[in-house]
């Protein structure tokens, strides 16, 4: 095994010591792991594909210019995601600040590309055109519903639903208590609940 595929084979936290030490290839391998889900993330909050890359790049340049901030015994995860989820509040906040926030859910500019992350993919081999819409649909309606939500119940909906990360790594995330992170994620599903079945 080669010096390049022991570093990939690091977890994040030692990669994040690697990269504290001086190791550039560290950081390279961090942002190979997490750009896209940065992106991912914030695109689900922001759904601007343009933006959601903007956040992304500056959640990858705190974590490189905060690289002595980090505390290589706390899992990586959550504090990347961390930064990622005050970002993104700062971006709303902002945005309802200078009333640039366009009313309408869906972004004016985005196009069928930019909103594949929220379309439910058909995987069998024959590909039935209604099937299809109504998933797509189904998953604009879906997304609408998300969009609705508190923020913090949102971004706690997001890291959990499409992260797959666990209530304390979420916690962790959002500097809450884990039951904080159970209430959040109740009143959430309710909600969503309520907005899909009127």
């Amino acid at each position: 095994m080669s010096e390049q595929e022991k570093i990939k084979a690091e977890t994040d936290q030692a990669l994040m010591s690697c990269f504290q030490e001086g190791d550039p290839d560290a950081f390279s391998i961090i942002f190979d792991r997490y750009a896209s889900h940065i992106i991912n993330f914030s695109y689900r909050f922001l759904n601007n594909q343009q933006e959601s890359e903007d956040i992304a790049q500056e959640v990858l340049l705190r974590v490189y210019k905060g690289k002595d901030r980090y505390d290589s015994s706390r899992p990586f995860r959550p504090w990347i995601f961390s930064i990622a989820a005050r970002l993104l509040s700062n971006r709303r906040r902002d945005k309802k600040r200078h009333a640039e926030e366009s009313l309408d859910w869906q972004s004016e500019n985005a196009d069928e590309g930019s909103q594949v992350r929220f379309q439910l993919e058909d995987k069998s081999s024959g590909v039935d055109p209604q099937k299809v819409t109504e998933k797509n649909q189904l998953a604009l309606i879906v997304q609408k519903a998300l969009k609705e939500l508190p923020e913090n119940q949102r971004i706690a909906v997001i890291l959990a639903r499409f992260e797959g990360m666990s209530y304390e790594d979420i916690a962790q995330s959002l500097d809450i208590s884990v039951s904080a992170v159970k209430s959040l994620l109740f009143r959430a599903r309710e909600t969503l609940k309520q907005s899909l079945s009127s």
